[in-house]
């Protein structure tokens, strides 16, 4: 069940990073590194982007 959670939020972070992404309010390096940050948190062991 937490894990489901952690799923959850790692989807939410990655759909609002990318809205950012295409705004052009973060860079491509920027947007790959915090996903990166947020996978660690979340504890996702594969990331599908």
């Amino acid at each position: 069940m937490n894990q489901d959670k952690n799923n959850a939020s790692f989807a939410y972070s990655v759909n609002l990073l990318r809205l950012l992404l295409g705004m052009k309010l973060i860079t491509k390096e920027e947007y790959e590194k915090i996903i990166r940050i947020s996978a660690d948190y979340y504890e996702i062991k594969c990331i599908y982007v």
